[in-house]
């Protein structure tokens, strides 16, 4: 069972990740929202998984932060539609979110 934050600790949260966010630069942001808009213009699918060859070795360490922020926006600019192994060797086959463009969202089951 997972537990569940309280409203004060999901607040705590929000706010350090916000902070983690606010600390990658602009150009970096743009750079891989760019890549992801590319990428997923035709509604195809996508994880860190497809960028990480594609990225300067500096956007590893802030894309999934940009991707987190990119889910968490209002409206949402990308919706996770699945679950993958990571194919990075630092992350240990952790499990990470498959996304597409929030436009083809619709295409997907939730």
């Amino acid at each position: 069972m997972t537990p569940t934050a309280t409203p004060a600790e999901q607040a705590q949260i929000s706010s350090e990740l916000q902070a983690f966010i606010d600390s990658v630069p602009e150009w970096d942001k743009a750079l891989i929202e760019q890549a992801i808009e590319i990428f997923g213009a035709d509604g195809r699918p996508f994880s860190m998984n497809t960028f990480r060859d594609l990225l300067p070795e500096m956007a590893h360490h802030t894309a999934g932060l940009v991707f987190l922020s990119m889910v968490n926006r209002k409206p949402r600019s990308i919706v996770e539609i699945g679950r993958v192994r990571s194919s990075s060797g630092p992350t240990h086959n952790k499990s990470i979110g498959v996304y597409v463009l929030a436009r083809y969202a619709t295409r997907w089951p939730s």
